[in-house]
């Protein structure tokens, strides 16, 4: 892929509106970011954009560090594990037309995950199941926020920031030493994130001082509307009904 200027600045916009969101309420960065970039080239999904998420989560774990409750995490993070790797196999074996089909579907399922609005309780089972779809969700097309953020939804907004964000870290580094291990990773890839490094920055820096004043259930409200726009055209292209 050939990064133009206008292509830096697109990937920018898209990241900083994603680190803006899940800075804000614990993710989005996946679900916002990935069928835009998904749209921009399909290169940028779902490593390129891993990694980046991984720079975003790096900076929330140093800045909500002191809101973690890992005893509650861990159990999901085992499921995560399970997940993520189970997704680096899948990836191995599809074609990009399967990918573009399971990409879509998979966005709309973590949209109706989102809409259903469960409320299950928080114990092993469920950190394990959430966990594991999140994981296999989030590896496959960088979107694995839904099942997981709806287990922890009813908590305080701080604990659940400070939870989601040592989750979708610790996936991050199990996808990204999955995503090596398959070839996933290449110097484009990291090219890519190193462009990226503004928007996310910016993005979280505006989320920290916008806190408490950005209502979360209408950002959630504008993501969950166009990812499910999006996936419906991605379902589409790879059905080769969508002209090229």
């Amino acid at each position: 892929m050939e990064l133009t200027f206008t292509i830096i600045l697109l990937i920018n916009v898209v990241v900083f509106l994603g680190s803006l969101l899940q800075g804000l309420i614990g993710y989005g960065v996946g679900m916002f970011c990935a069928p835009l970039l998904f749209l921009i080239n399909p290169s940028l999904v779902p490593a390129p954009l891993i990694l980046i998420s991984t720079v975003l989560t790096i900076l929330m774990m140093v800045r909500d560090k002191s809101h973690l409750q890992f005893d509650q995490i861990a159990w999901a993070m085992k499921g995560g594990f399970i997940g993520v790797v189970l997704a680096g196999l899948v990836l191995k074996v599809t074609t990009k037309d399967q990918f573009e089909l399971f990409f879509g579907l998979l966005i709309l399922c973590a949209v109706i995950i989102s809409l259903l609005g469960f409320k299950p309780k928080v114990n092993k089972k469920t950190n394990l199941i959430a966990g594991f779809s999140s994981g296999f969700m989030g590896a496959l097309t960088a979107v694995g926020g839904p099942p997981i953020a709806l287990l922890y939804q009813n908590g305080a907004i701080k604990n659940i920031v400070a939870n989601l964000t040592a989750f979708f870290l610790f996936l991050n580094f199990v996808a990204i030493v999955t995503f090596a291990a398959i070839g996933q990773i290449t110097t484009d890839t990291l090219i890519v994130v190193v462009v990226a490094i503004p928007g996310v920055v910016l993005g979280l820096f505006i989320s920290t001082k916008a806190q408490g004043i950005v209502k979360a259930h209408l950002a959630r409200r504008w993501i969950l509307a166009l990812s499910a726009i999006t996936a419906v055209i991605t379902i589409i292209r790879a059905l080769d009904y969508w002209p090229n």
